[in-house]
């Protein structure tokens, strides 16, 4: 599939769309350092900057600054009659002995095995796509309301939660609490490793003051979106070398920049002195005037790609029948369950890899 347009932002803004193509080529002008410095958080007045940063979520190039910036915003948050709990995930071995904390044979920073919290804690879902039809994909965004334990039971002994009750602003699914039906209790999961020897039960929600870059693609940002300003450290010019395209994703997650008179409705906004003339005025080169390496092995898979491109010939009559199919066509969980169940198909029980 070959991606072309930018389909999130407002085609009616010309100037952010064609601002957009040239940093998605890398090649920035002169007015586009223009425009993109004055969403600098620094140049707004004192009272914007507080106004945005209520209800703006912060997005960093690296992990550590985006950790930092989670705990000092549940530091405010937390207070003497809203104390923070630290929920460790549970793990069971083949034996059945269970204790706290990962198992081995979980990758560090594969799934949540310790959540810090506390209510009015802003959330995302993670290591679960939940439901996504509902609005509970992994990276879903919510605000703690309340943490439920068993009577008697409590964080400090180690135990786990019933459920957390979040406030999910884009959940669409079955109502739990009439009164408040964004409200949504998160259970608590369970998860075999790759070796299928152990199981780990944790809670499915990390932090969220603060995103990094790489878990925040696929999100909009604006007017009408869960997340309406975000707050940008652009991370270093050698970064963007390593990671191609970043400063690219940051931006193209806005739907709009505000109007040429007043930027202060913006989507999105830079700050920290990354975020500079020269970090944005050739994303493809390096201090030293050469293209990054990165970059030259992108430019090489996209040939390649280009020339093995295969295209899909469908009639009009077809696509329509086709989707028609895919609308009527209702089979039983019964016969679902039959078709997965037989292996008639198979050559043999080897991989096919």
């Amino acid at each position: 599939m070959n991606l072309t347009k930018s389909m999130r932002q407002n085609k009616a803004d010309k100037i952010f769309l064609k601002l957009l193509k040239r940093v998605r080529s890398g090649k920035t002008t002169t007015k586009d350092v223009e425009l993109l410095m004055s969403l600098h958080f620094g140049k707004l007045s004192e009272k914007k900057k507080k106004e945005i940063m209520e209800k703006a979520t912060y997005v960093f190039a690296n992990k550590e600054p985006m950790r930092v910036h989670n705990m000092e915003k549940l530091k405010e948050t937390q207070s003497e009659t809203n104390p923070v709990a630290r929920i460790s995930a549970i793990s069971t071995d083949t034996s059945g002995l269970k204790y706290k904390g990962r198992s081995s044979h979980f990758k560090k920073d594969d799934l949540p095995f310790v959540t810090t919290i506390c209510r009015g804690a802003k959330v995302q879902v993670t290591g679960r796509n939940l439901e996504p039809s509902w609005g509970l994909y992994n990276g879903s965004v919510g605000t703690i309301v309340e943490i439920i334990y068993n009577k008697g039971e409590n964080p400090l002994d180690g135990t786990l939660p019933q459920y957390v009750i979040v406030d999910f602003p884009q959940y669409c699914g079955p109502i739990w609490s009439e009164k408040n039906p964004k409200w949504v209790p998160i259970p608590i999961v369970k998860q075999k490793c790759e070796k299928g020897c152990c199981e780990m039960s944790f809670l499915p929600l990390t932090l969220a003051f603060a995103k990094t870059g790489h878990t925040f693609q696929g999100q909009s940002v604006g007017k009408g979106h869960p997340i309406p300003v975000i707050i940008v450290q652009p991370g270093s010019r050698r970064f963007e070398g390593n990671c191609p395209g970043l400063f690219y994703v940051f931006l193209s997650r806005a739907t709009d920049i505000g109007s040429e008179e007043d930027r202060s409705t913006s989507a999105i906004f830079f700050h920290t002195e990354d975020m500079n003339n020269d970090r944005i005025t050739d994303l493809l080169l390096g201090a030293d005037g050469k293209e990054y390496k990165k970059v030259q092995k992108r430019r090489k898979w996209v040939r390649f790609l280009k020339k093995h491109k295969y295209e899909i010939t469908i009639t009009k009559k077809e696509k329509k029948s086709l989707i028609k199919w895919a609308t009527n066509t209702r089979i039983s969980k019964e016969t679902l369950q039959n078709i997965v169940d037989d292996g008639s198909w198979r050559q043999s029980n080897e991989l096919n890899y």
